[in-house]
């Protein structure tokens, strides 16, 4: 049986994937969230949930990720890891005219040097399983279609989410040729809580109500919706799926047209 890593697994699109991924027949999941309580939840609603491990972690802590791959309790000398969803990430604005709301630390240290510490932790355990003849090994990043604009107040979130393009380039240089694929996904407005929030952030700083700012917000979406969870699932599931192995370096735009390029 092999190992699946999800990051940001307790809630929207880590949670839809753990949903979609946990069926699959020769598969168990490693769930890592920074609270137990939708972990907890989540297990609850996952196929063959007795094969499933949740943990509570701190990914922008640099030897969080690497402890928990090491501890005996993920049994990976058994379960060869071979998939892993770096999901995990925060959002919100920043703001270096007010010092109290100037999170370009806390954003880039979860989002960036986060999803760095993921990869780091994870690459020599996905060399382990090719020397046991596993060819099929995968890293896909959440990044954000913000990657490809510049959004006032948010500074740091655009700079965590474009740097992650150039983790992902720079490491599927290095580990493809190892069989190790490595590619991004860039979200436009998904259907979850994060999203509400901003939403209702932006609402509350324009003065309008909630619904119109939603409205006004999909009227900028080309489809005239928001993605949901289970849409930006199934492409991770597909990249997992091994039935291509040339798309590697890749940011994989999914985000109903708010981003042509």
């Amino acid at each position: 049986m092999h190992t699946i890593l999800i990051t940001g697994a307790g809630t929207g699109i880590g949670a839809a994937t753990a949903r979609k991924l946990s069926g699959l027949k020769n598969s168990r999941l490693l769930l890592v969230g920074r609270r137990i309580s939708p972990l907890e939840k989540l297990l609850e609603s996952l196929e063959n949930r007795e094969r499933h491990r949740i943990y509570s972690i701190d990914i922008s802590d640099p030897n969080s990720v690497k402890q928990l791959l090491s501890d005996p309790s993920t049994k990976l000398k058994e379960h060869p890891l071979v998939n892993i969803f770096a999901n995990a990430g925060i959002g919100g604005s920043n703001d270096f005219a007010h010092s109290e709301n100037d999170r370009w630390s806390e954003i880039i240290n979860t989002n960036l040097s986060g999803t760095y510490n993921t990869c780091m932790a994870s690459i020599p355990w996905l060399q382990k399983a090719t020397l046991a003849g596993i060819s099929n090994k995968n890293i896909v990043i959440t990044s954000s279609c913000l990657a490809r604009f510049g959004v006032p107040h948010q500074s740091a979130y655009v700079a965590s989410k474009t740097g992650l393009l150039g983790l992902v380039r720079s490491l599927a240089t290095e580990y493809s040729r190892e069989g190790i694929l490595i590619n991004a996904i860039n979200p436009g407005w998904v259907d979850t809580d994060m999203a509400k929030s901003s939403i209702q952030a932006m609402a509350d700083g324009a003065g309008v109500d909630y619904n119109v700012m939603l409205q006004n917000q999909k009227d900028l979406v080309p489809t005239g919706y928001f993605s949901s969870p289970g849409e930006i699932a199934e492409l991770v599931a597909f990249l997992f799926s091994g039935v291509q192995r040339s798309i590697t370096g890749q940011a994989i735009d999914i985000n109903g047209g708010s981003w042509m390029g």
